[in-house]
């Protein structure tokens, strides 16, 4: 299935993500967004996305762009995706001190929004060399 312009494939490292989906990427000017096609890996047997898919798409998109481990993660289901649908989310970040960042972000598929995310993150600290 397409792919929309601008998002290149994800490759991670997470065994977990690369099972999951196979998420994509965009950025451009300063805006960051995460998407994914919804197949029938992610669905439920009624043909929409899995609520537990959605769950970590969530966290994966957030966590994924601010660079953090998630604390707090939180998911209104607004309306349900369905096979075949590009969903996307364009990730913002509200604030970022040394400890914690707190993150949102609408996942829309089309103009529908259909899930509301927001976290809070631990940013990932940079190890030297050992």
């Amino acid at each position: 299935m397409s792919v929309p312009a601008g998002y290149v494939p994800y490759g991670g490292n997470s065994p977990f993500v690369r099972h999951a989906a196979q998420f994509h990427r965009r950025e451009a000017d300063g805006r960051r967004w995460v998407g994914c096609r919804i197949g029938v890996e992610q669905a439920n047997s009624e043909g929409y996305a899995h609520g537990g898919f959605l769950a970590a798409f969530a966290d994966f998109a957030l966590a994924d762009t601010v660079m953090g481990i998630t604390l707090s993660l939180t998911i209104d289901y607004i309306r349900p995706a369905r096979l075949g649908d590009w969903i996307e989310a364009e990730i913002i970040e509200r604030k970022r001190s040394a400890s914690l960042v707190f993150a949102d972000a609408m996942v829309c598929s089309g103009r529908c929004d259909l899930v509301r995310i927001s976290g809070v993150f631990r940013p990932f600290v940079k190890r030297g060399p050992a």
